[in-house]
């Protein structure tokens, strides 16, 4: 059995008068993608927060690489994130001053990685998704900022994969070959995959396809 890279237990969390998270129980192992979908206002980048540690809810456990999160805080909290996490904004939320290089190596070198060590790592992991060389992020596509998104989440090698909307900026062609790069890390680079969308296309592609509605996670068939 796979080991379980996230796993939330009867998380709450209220805002003001209203209770965003009901007893939400949630289970990703290595190798295995989950999409949640929702109405807008559901709660779907309040619960990425929560798992970054960001957010702390008002009941309930979230660990991540078998650390409970709520228990961290600080340095600590910084560095089981860093190590641990990866994070994808819809909008790649890059330096475009840098290049991809530059973007990708630099979270590897704010983890105290040897800066021949994380330039290598980072052209090695660009080279892998398909990102060409570039004087700045600005000279990219769309698709291949996104993708410089990804190879920078990547490049410490994180247990938990996480993805608010990474499509929702795109056009359909590029979304695709987005979406491919992101529902392959969890075989190719051994985590898991928790990936928040309004696309139903984009969910289909998960490995299980959650929605949450009125604070609680469910199933629902997804039509692409």
């Amino acid at each position: 059995m796979s080991e379980s890279v996230l796993s939330i237990e009867g998380l709450r969390h209220d805002i003001g008068s209203r209770q965003l998270f009901a007893s939400m129980e949630l289970d990703i192992q290595a190798g295995r993608s989950v999409a949640i979908t929702g109405p807008s206002g559901s709660g779907k980048s309040t619960l990425l927060s929560c798992v970054l540690g960001l957010v702390r809810p008002a009941a309930g456990s979230i660990k991540v690489a078998g650390m409970e999160m709520a228990k961290l805080s600080g340095r600590h909290l910084a560095e089981h994130r860093s190590a641990h996490i990866g994070m994808v904004f819809q909008f790649g939320e890059l330096l475009p001053e840098l290049s991809p290089v530059d973007n990708v190596a630099l979270a590897a070198l704010l983890a105290g990685v040897g800066k021949e060590q994380a330039y290598e790592q980072a052209s090695d992991l660009l080279q892998q998704l398909g990102v060409a060389e570039a004087e700045t992020c600005q000279h990219l596509s769309g698709g291949e900022r996104q993708r410089t998104a990804v190879a920078r989440a990547l490049i410490n090698k994180p247990s938990l994969l996480l993805a608010d909307e990474p499509t929702g900026a795109l056009d359909t062609e590029t979304r695709e070959k987005v979406a491919d790069v992101l529902f392959s890390t969890p075989q190719r680079y051994g985590c898991g995959l928790l990936l928040v969308t309004h696309d139903h296309a984009v969910a289909a592609r998960a490995d299980q396809v959650l929605t949450l509605r009125n604070g609680v996670l469910g199933t629902e068939a997804v039509t692409p």
